[in-house]
């Protein structure tokens, strides 16, 4: 054997990549090299973009960038910096409470009287601390943002549970061998996939007050003109509207999302109502038919196999759902804009204004950016903390079988 070879052969059996510590040395060094694609874009078009936008908003950006603020922007969103320690530390309490609370297994019994004392001392100085900062956050923030996570809320309470409820059931019907359940399914989901700038141009038309679809038919049934709604131009709530249709004086303070408020949130539920069916239906599929065959030999009825087979073996379905939909309501912007469009953002006079769209007038028309940059984040935050709420008080209550 020449020397050549000779260097080679010990180089390989004793080299770096000699051995079990040599293989898996290569085996992790390949994983990395499958990584590294996908982490660099990763890291250009996700990681970069956000921290280019922190960036932006800890300055005085309006189309050129300014001095440097640092917090600036945040406490004019959030109020003074004691309401934000207080209302942050007060969250952060119950939080804690909440896990610690959750620790408490029998196997912790004889620490079981002090970690209950704990939880409860968080939760009352938790509660005291969002009382005491609440109100004052609320006082010294800007209004406009608290107005439009209000709005945010009624919104997502307002499409999530209609969305979850009317999808599980047609699901359950669609998964039935019905005459035409192809047909249907495609029907159902032709919204979701429809362009959404089209679809809302769409609906805006078929609520219009004056010449829309539904004031038509509605004066062909023999509605009054003075009494049809106006649907996208009424700001008055809901509950008030449905109160004086009914003679009863319901409070302001129980007014409720403005009608054109529920014009969007209709439209959202016609949209991702096909979209939610067909995660349902994949869902149901991998329910076992075992266990209803045998639930039925145990003499269990159709409630029954509803109840205790099909909702909890699709739980996992119904979480992903509830927490996609949650997250999608606060990020929503598209079918907004385009059924508000023509007026001033907001339009009627601030009740569609979401955050987003919020977030959207201070970049578009005040060029704020750095403060339209604080804004986002502030509900990126609010975002995180209802999945982690989500996430919290779905414990033991999805079923992955």
């Amino acid at each position: 054997m020449s020397t050549i070879d000779q260097s080679m052969t010990h180089t390989s059996r004793h080299g770096l990549f000699a051995g079990y510590r040599g293989r898996r040395i290569r085996e992790a060094l390949q994983a990395y090299l499958f990584l590294f694609p996908g982490t660099l874009l990763l890291i250009v078009f996700n990681l970069l973009p956000v921290g280019y936008a922190l960036y932006i908003s800890m300055h005085k950006w309006r189309i050129q960038k300014g001095h440097f603020l640092a917090f600036e922007n945040y406490l004019k969103a959030l109020g003074e910096p004691i309401d934000v320690v207080w209302v942050v530390g007060g969250m952060g309490l119950l939080a804690a409470a909440w896990m610690v609370w959750r620790s408490i297994t029998a196997g912790t019994s004889s620490w079981g009287f002090l970690l209950r004392a704990a939880a409860v001392l968080m939760l009352l100085f938790g509660g005291l601390a969002l009382i005491v900062g609440f109100p004052n956050m609320l006082e010294n923030g800007d209004d406009d943002l608290f107005k439009s996570l209000l709005t945010t809320f009624f919104y997502s309470l307002g499409t999530v549970p209609l969305q979850i409820v009317l999808s599980f059931l047609l699901a359950n019907i669609l998964f039935q061998n019905i005459r035409g359940k192809t047909m249907w399914r495609i029907l159902y989901f032709l919204p979701y996939v429809t362009v959404a700038v089209a679809s809302a141009a769409v609906w805006r038309t078929i609520f219009d007050p004056s010449r829309g679809v539904i004031n038509t038919l509605l004066s062909l049934a023999g509605v009054a003109e003075g009494n049809l709604p106006k649907w996208v131009f009424e700001a008055r709530g809901v509950n008030l509207l449905i109160g004086e249709w009914l003679g009863i004086e319901i409070p302001t303070w129980a007014a409720g999302p403005s009608l054109a408020l529920v014009v969007i949130i209709l439209y959202n539920i016609w949209t991702y109502v096909g979209y939610n069916t067909v995660i349902y239906l994949a869902g149901l599929g991998n329910v076992p038919t075992e266990m209803y065959e045998a639930a039925r030999i145990d003499g269990a009825s159709q409630w029954e196999l509803l109840r205790h087979i099909t909702i909890p073996l699709v739980s996992p379905t119904t979480y992903f759902l509830l927490m996609m939909g949650i997250l999608g309501t606060f990020r929503a912007f598209n079918h907004i804009y385009v059924i508000t469009t023509g007026y001033t953002l907001g339009f009627p006079q601030g009740t569609t204004m979401t955050t987003s769209i919020l977030i959207f007038k201070h970049f578009w028309e005040g060029h704020r950016f750095g403060y339209a940059s604080a804004l986002a984040f502030i509900l990126t935050g609010v975002m995180l903390s209802l999945t982690w709420v989500q996430n919290r008080l779905s414990e033991g209550r999805v079923f992955y079988g």
